[in-house]
């Protein structure tokens, strides 16, 4: 009888291992919602089987200029779904690059190029600084990444879809 229970166990324990060693799927975030002139968004991450929506705060505010809606580097990022080690910002020539799955994105301060694999590509404005914050043109950079851009006039958003 204890040698049954010892077999039992150990094929449960051995069945338990393999399916871990299947791998933990990386949560990857699919849409984000950023509500023009206020501190906060929400993005939808998966991981499979699950989807879950994520609120979180930013330390400022977004805005529209000239027709377009800037949100702060980082956060962008974020809602992206692009790692923090992936975010990179290079003070001299105020370059931001942000890479993720293969696509490098890179932008400057004051330059309507945006650089895609380092392809170039015209804006029709320039990632902007606010008090010494870096502020990206949301729909470029979310299109390089290839998400589909929306703008929400009755909830003043923007949303990020792939």
């Amino acid at each position: 009888m204890t040698r049954k229970i010892n077999l039992l166990i150990a094929f449960l324990l051995a069945v338990t291992l393999a399916l871990a060693a299947g791998g933990v799927a990386e949560a990857k975030n699919v849409d984000a919602q950023f509500y023009v002139g206020y501190d906060f968004y929400s993005y939808t991450t998966y991981l499979s089987p699950d989807y879950k929506i994520v609120n979180s705060k930013m330390d400022v505010k977004t805005f529209t200029e000239n027709g377009r809606a800037y949100v702060p580097v980082r956060y962008l990022a974020y809602g992206l779904g692009v790692a923090e080690k992936d975010v990179n910002w290079d003070e001299a020539s105020q370059t931001v690059t942000l890479s993720m799955e293969g696509t490098t994105v890179k932008l400057q301060v004051g330059s309507k190029t945006l650089y895609i694999n380092g392809n170039p590509q015209e804006m029709d404005v320039t990632p902007l600084m606010r008090d010494d914050r870096v502020f990206l043109p949301a729909r470029f950079v979310a299109e390089a990444f290839g998400y589909e851009v929306y703008y929400w006039d009755n909830t003043v958003s923007i949303e990020l879809k792939r």
